[in-house]
């Protein structure tokens, strides 16, 4: 096996600083590190504050930086891992009291590491004189409530609504011995609403404050065009909120009207793509990929845009190749929080694997990575080297339809240099984590959907079967369909931990076989005893999406399933299409670019699907 040139410099890196402080009477300077922050202490709860590290060092090399914060005493939380940026945006606490940031900078030829450390205070919004109070944000579309402090047991939500809309809430905080902040999230431009804290204990409301008033802001950016061509039916009431990961400029929330209610412009200026939204109201995010990966940051975000955690692919593969495994060339089209607290990823790269491999070829393939809470590597799973990958998965069974990237090819990964052209054999497109503790991978490129034997952790990483044509099961759908089994397919998940499989057929093999077609939304009733993957659900989406794509079952507050929502990503390869389809009519909205995926939500802080 070839290795590539950006795996011999990981290597080469690691193996010179570990050679260089071995040696006997080899001393590195400490990088000297100060930290300042962009406002002085004390600042209010919520407010933004930049800190900027100033770094140097008489050793040659690059400094990187790492930033944890934490309440003053106790231990700090590691928030960005290393990468170059040397200036951070301190997601604010939301609790008056004494924090502290930590910068480390680390010389990446030496290993040496400076750091520098520095306190700040918050102080509370609301007091006696002011019990309530609504103030701005960076974003117009979302305030930070603040009530005085209440009494444990209780618990506290945000109630919100215009004049004549419908109550939203936020989600509840226990009452404690401080003020209690929340960022109300999910209304529209330059309109009133009307907010109060609801006392809550055990289910039951036990108090309110007084009422305060706040008038939301004016959207200053150029957002894509969002027209309703069928307007949603009343049942669609329940799931209001439709968040919409553009292509470009960057993700955007509407209601069912096509308003537009909540946006997030990264701090950065990154173009990226929004993955999954996370209870509480989170929100996964990665940039584009780069050709030098510790450019490629991925972080979770929370309802205000506020980064609260962020590491990169250079950090990441700093860490695969101390385990043994390749490095990546970027994160690829999944990132989510796994129900314990780790980070499940999809990692592409590209390898000559051999010359009498798909002819000699440099081949895209990928890897999974499971994170920790701190953002260390703690599991991998490479789809050339896994137990049994090579009768499972052979690399002989080249991709479906022949597709190949070349070197800035939208939707492909960075090449490894000086590869100009690889077949994209796999395409990995989603991930998730099933209720018995395997993981579900779906690989476009193959026309198939993976079961992998993850264990929690503690599996043997072997393919336990393989979903579509010429894999592990047998299709019963509708006897007059020539092509009843999905291809090219997108956003393929369990839901609601059953036996039922969603995904969004876009049906590049069938359209090309049949010479014309739709794409489709399915729902697959999959059997692992009988080997049996029933259709139950074969929607034809009355257009054409050869990329991108969504699906996701629909559920009212009580659980039961109303409707199914998918997402024809790339009409036309500029346009989208959301349709939501339920029992007496169908929601159909259209937007002006492409669309990774969407996703059908309560509100801002509750995604229709807990997983």
């Amino acid at each position: 096996m070839n290795y590539s040139i950006m795996h011999r410099n990981y290597v080469l890196l690691i193996l010179g600083v570990a050679i260089a402080l071995a040696l006997t009477g080899t001393s590195f300077a400490t990088p000297t590190v100060t930290l300042s922050p962009s406002l002085p202490s004390p600042q209010p709860v919520g407010t933004v504050i930049t800190w900027t590290a100033n770094a140097s060092d008489n050793d040659p090399g690059t400094l990187t930086y790492s930033f944890s914060v934490g309440v003053q005493g106790k231990q700090l939380v590691l928030v960005r891992d290393f990468g170059y940026l040397n200036t951070f945006p301190s997601n604010p606490p939301l609790q008056e009291g004494n924090y502290q940031v930590q910068v480390i900078a680390r010389n990446d030829s030496t290993g040496e590491t400076g750091s520098a450390i520095q306190s700040f205070t918050a102080t509370a919004i609301a007091n006696g004189t002011n019990p309530v109070v609504a103030s701005p944000t960076e974003n117009p579309l979302v305030a930070l409530f603040s009530a005085a402090p209440c009494t444990p047991p209780d618990s506290m939500q945000v109630a919100f609504k215009t004049s004549t809309g419908t109550v939203q809430l936020t989600p509840l905080k226990p009452c404690n011995s401080g003020t209690l902040n929340f960022y109300v999230a999910g209304m529209l431009p330059n309109t009133t609403y009307s907010m109060a804290g609801v006392l809550m204990d055990s289910g039951h409301k036990v108090g309110q404050t007084q009422s305060v008033n706040f008038t939301t802001g004016t959207v200053s950016v150029t957002l894509p065009t969002i027209t309703v061509v069928s307007p949603a039916p009343p049942e669609a009431a329940n799931e209001p909120i439709l968040v919409h990961s553009y292509v470009a400029p960057f993700p955007v929330a509407t209601d069912l009207s096509g308003n537009v209610v909540w946006y997030y412009n990264p701090y950065d200026g990154q173009q990226g793509l929004m993955t999954r939204s996370v209870e509480g109201g989170y929100f996964w995010f990665y940039g584009n990929g780069n050709t030098d990966p510790y450019k490629q940051p991925f972080r979770k975000i929370d309802v205000a845009g506020n980064t609260v955690v962020e590491t990169n692919i250079g950090r990441i593969n700093e860490q695969l190749v101390a385990m043994g495994q390749m490095p990546l060339t970027d994160i690829d089209h999944e990132v989510r929080s796994m129900p314990n607290g780790n980070i499940l990823m999809i990692g592409s790269l590209d390898r000559i694997l051999g010359q009498g491999i798909q002819g000699g070829a440099d081949i895209i393939f990928n890897e999974l990575v499971v994170l920790n809470p701190g953002l260390q590597v703690v599991w991998s799973w490479n789809s050339v080297t896994c137990g049994n990958c090579a009768t499972m998965l052979p690399t002989s069974r080249e991709a479906i339809l022949g597709e190949t990237c070349t070197v800035g090819q939208g939707g492909c990964p960075p090449l490894t240099p000086p590869n100009t052209i690889a077949n994209d054999w796999l395409h990995g497109n989603c991930a998730q984590l099933a209720k018995d503790g395997s993981i579900l991978m779906s690989l476009r490129h193959q026309d198939w959907i993976l079961k992998i034997d993850y264990g929690n952790g503690t599996g043997t990483g072997n393919i336990l079967w393989r979903l579509g044509l010429d894999g592990d099961f047998t299709i019963i759908g509708d006897p007059n369909d020539n092509y009843p089994w999905f291809s090219h397919q997108h956003d393929p998940e369990w839901q609601l931990d059953s036996d039922y499989l969603a995904l969004f057929d876009n049906g590049n093999t069938r359209i090309k076989q049949n010479g014309s077609g739709d794409s489709r939304g399915q729902v697959l009733k999959i059997n692992q005893n009988t080997m049996t993957a029933t259709l139950l659900e074969n929607i034809d989406q009355g257009v054409q999406s050869l990329a991108l794509g969504t699906a996701q079952m629909l559920i009212d507050r009580s659980g039961t399933v109303n409707g199914l929502h998918y997402e024809a990503g790339f009409v036309d390869a500029s346009t989208s299409q959301t349709s939501s389809f339920y029992p007496t009519g169908t929601l159909v909205m259209t937007s002006s670019v492409a669309t990774y995926r969407s996703f059908q939500m309560h509100d801002l802080y509750t995604p229709d699907v807990q997983r």
